[in-house]
């Protein structure tokens, strides 16, 4: 709570956490947090104990921007040999399931020995001179055996958890087992007296779920923007297993670079090659007719100077015509190949085929490097992704592209054809009138001399595209071997170790908060303090036992001492007058309201003051129970007119105390202590004794007290620590803050308490000391007071 300078109303607070409780209570129980602490750092020891060691293995490529002047380009400006490479695919190359896949077979990373401990199960990774291949480890099931050497030459499969499954094989022979077809075999000189009869896990597993487990911890990244360095890290239990596993990544992300360059090369190369088989027969079967035509005719072959002349310019017409055909073949068989073909991988670049048409030729290259990049990202484990799609949808576009590229060339060819065939059919009507026999070597020279020339260009191309096969080289260079980084980076020893303290000392810590924040209870004079502004006038220490005549049987205690401390208080606030009224009353019942009545009556009885205790609560009356009294007249009776003044006073026993207890319980308590009797019993009341103390029911309860408050001189409201809810205080604030109370003041009762956050110094340190009790045997709570252990 805080108060409102200007007006005197206190507002409600919006922290409810006493700091200094909490420290206080975090070290009253130090033990909790010492124990915490011990279970916190003995986890953390056994997690880094026995915790599988991480440890991180790198590597770093170079990819050559472009390869260095080969054979091929020393001789011309080949397609083949300078192709681009899209660079912002490589990560993805390198990461794609076929590739590592590949990896995994070659390094049979599906098969594995597990060496089981106590709580640490291990892998022993080239640990065992033995090597395991099986006959088709494609269609292999996932499985798992226990393993062991028997001797040199034998070893021993069994089930797990089946030691009469047991049965013993020879090194090197193909076996059978458990429909699984494998071959064990022994290598090395390494001795074998260390692993006899020791039991080992033996697993095969899926190679594609291997594949998939080493494409998720695979990293690969740019070594810097605008390099063409690539690092490339896998952490793993067994750096020598994954220094292998880099190694071979690299060799076969090498390979399929190499092999990537020579495909196109290689299939133009067996493309002229079919070509050329059908020509050289053509080829021969015209020669063979022109040596005939020699033979025949016993000419030397010649042609005249007309003949030649024509023939010449035919000749060059024909060869053109035969490239404009040859040209609408490539066509042909590229519309049936992309109609037809699910490899485009493996498509004829029109360059091979002296087509130079950059658009056909940079949509072709484009197929080509999607489809390598599909049979990347396609398998069986992962059908289909959205990125899969995206590429694949490209794909379509692609082709579109390319058979409109090709129907617009075609078209134009298809003019130029014309134009040649007009051509050759002027020069033919030249060739009829050339004597008979030189027409004929005229057509025979002229077909010869055709598939001739296409014979040597395709020849040509043949010996461009292998030159570019044999020049080629990887791209890809190793720049840093596969090595070990540094120590293993999990489990995080020092880190579990902090975290271990910082657990060991926040959740008790934390514990400590939720408990403050769930206490909803008044606990010390500053929690009172927060929520209200009526005055505090004293607490009381605890009483121990059901006794509540502690002051008249105890004289000299703590708590005889706090009501002394009261009455003394008490006294400011109503001034020094001979005599007074004292009304005691609280929010709930359990406060302590009777003990406090009882007490303070007496303290007053014992200075000589003519003291009356009036048990006002006549719903639940048990102030006669601690004098011995009788409770069947009182102030019930009183009220109802059946019994006088003088009739309900009763003697306690003790000097200048009497008592008016509650009476038997009346059917309407409110509508008494209202009445004009009540007033009259005050009056004669006040007249007669010294001090008045009247004990009433809970104020938040019933509203008795209320009726009361203002034929006395002042009210006492207990607050009782531990017990009273904050809220029902609030409440009383109210009335106080509203005018419905006034002259009202609070104790502070039961105090058990002390230290930092429990009002530890609250200036009422009355050390007691006469004699008998002296020091010993007391302890101080608190708010000072001395009250026996």
């Amino acid at each position: 709570m805080a108060e409102d300078v200007n007006t005197g109303k206190i507002e409600k607070s919006s922290s409810r956490i006493d700091v200094k409780r909490i420290a206080y209570r975090a070290l009253q129980y130090w033990y909790v947090i010492a124990l915490c602490l011990v279970a916190c750092l003995s986890i953390s020891f056994y997690n880094n104990r026995y915790t599988q060691r991480i440890y991180p293995v790198t590597t770093s490529i170079i990819i050559r921007e472009k390869e260095a002047t080969s054979g091929a380009e020393i001789l011309y400006k080949n397609a083949l040999v300078d192709q681009d490479r899209n660079y912002l695919n490589e990560p993805y190359i390198i990461r794609s399931y076929p590739l590592i896949l590949r990896v995994i077979e070659d390094l049979n990373f599906n098969i594995a020995f597990y060496n089981e401990g106590y709580i640490l199960t291990t892998e022993a990774y080239n640990s065992l001179p033995v090597k395991v291949i099986l006959e088709d480890p494609s269609s292999t099931r996932e499985a798992q055996y226990i393993f062991r050497l028997a001797s040199e030459i034998n070893y021993s499969l069994e089930y797990v958890g089946n030691p009469a499954s047991k049965v013993e094989f020879k090194f090197g022979a193909p076996i059978a087992f458990d429909g699984m077809k494998l071959q064990i075999n022994r290598y090395g000189e390494q001795p074998i007296n260390d692993f006899i009869d020791v039991p080992y896990i033996f697993t095969i597993s899926n190679p594609y779920a291997v594949a998939g487990e080493y494409v998720g911890k695979l990293n690969v990244d740019w070594a810097e923007e605008g390099a063409g360095v690539i690092n490339l890290s896998v952490n793993g239990p067994n750096p020598g297993k994954e220094i292998d596993f880099l190694n071979g990544l690299v060799e076969n992300y090498q390979s399929y670079d190499l092999e990537k360059k020579n495909l196109t090369a290689s299939r133009t190369v067996d493309f002229i090659k079919g070509q050329l088989t059908k020509i050289s027969d053509s080829l021969r079967l015209f020669e063979g007719q022109l040596q005939q035509f020699k033979k025949g005719n016993r000419t030397s072959g010649d042609m005249s100077m007309e003949g030649q002349r024509i023939f010449s310019k035919i000749e060059a017409l024909e060869l053109q015509k035969t490239e404009l055909q040859l040209k609408n073949n490539y066509y042909n068989y590229l519309k049936k190949y992309l109609t037809e073909s699910s490899n485009l991988d493996q498509i004829i670049l029109p360059t091979s085929m002296g087509i130079t048409d950059p658009v056909l030729t940079t949509l072709i290259s484009k197929i080509v490097e999607l489809q390598l990049e599909l049979k990347l990202f396609m398998n069986r484990e992962m059908p289909t992704n959205p990125l899969l799609t995206s590429r694949m949808n490209r794909l379509a576009e692609l082709k579109r592209e390319v058979l409109e590229s090709m129907a617009s060339l075609k078209s134009t060819d298809k003019i130029k054809l014309d134009f040649l065939n007009a051509q050759i059919s002027s020069v033919e009507k030249q060739i009829s009138y050339l004597p008979s026999a030189e027409r004929q070597l005229i057509s025979i020279q002229r077909n010869y001399s055709l598939l001739e020339n296409l014979y040597v260009f395709l020849m040509q191309k043949m010996s461009e595209a292998e030159i570019s096969r044999a020049s080629n080289t990887s791209d890809i260079i190793m720049v840093n071997p596969p090595m070990q980084a540094g120590g293993a980076i999990f489990p995080k020893v020092n880190q579990n170790y902090m975290l271990g303290v910082m657990a060991g000392l926040g959740l008790p810590l934390l514990l400590f908060v939720i408990l403050e924040l769930l206490d909803n209870r008044i606990q010390s004079r500053e929690d009172i303090e927060k929520i209200t502004s009526i005055p505090f006038i004293g607490g009381i220490g605890h009483k121990k036992g059901n006794l509540n005549l502690e002051v008249l049987k105890f004289p000299k205690s703590s708590i005889s001492e706090a009501f002394r401390s009261l009455r003394s208080n008490l006294i400011y606030f109503t001034g020094k007058n001979d005599k007074a009224a004292f009304l005691i009353t609280s929010s709930i019942s359990g406060e302590g309201k009777t003990f406090t009545s009882v007490n303070l009556a007496s303290i007053f009885s014992l200075s000589g003051k003519k003291t009356l205790i009036v048990g006002a609560d006549m719903r639940k009356p048990k102030l006669y129970m601690d004098f011995g009294v009788s409770n069947n007249i009182g102030l019930s009776t009183y009220l109802a007119g059946i019994a006088e003044f003088s009739e309900v006073i009763q003697s306690t026993g003790y000097p200048n105390l009497d008592i008016v207890s509650g009476g038997p319980v009346p059917p309407n308590p409110s509508e008494l202590l209202l009445s004009q009797r009540m007033r009259e019993f005050l009056q004669k009341a006040k007249d007669t004794y010294d001090y008045l103390i009247i004990d009433t029911p809970p104020m938040g309860i019933v509203t008795d007290a209320f009726a009361l408050t203002e034929y006395v001189d002042h009210t006492i409201f207990l607050v009782r620590q531990d017990y009273t809810p904050k809220d029902l205080l609030w409440t009383t604030h109210d009335y106080y803050a509203s005018g419905k109370v006034r002259n009202i003041s609070i104790v502070f009762n039961d105090i058990y308490r002390s230290g930092p956050g429990y009002g530890y110094g609250y200036g009422y340190a009355y050390v007691y000391g006469y004699g008998a009790r002296k020091g010993k045997g007391k302890s101080k709570n608190g708010y000072g007071y001395y009250q026996d252990n």
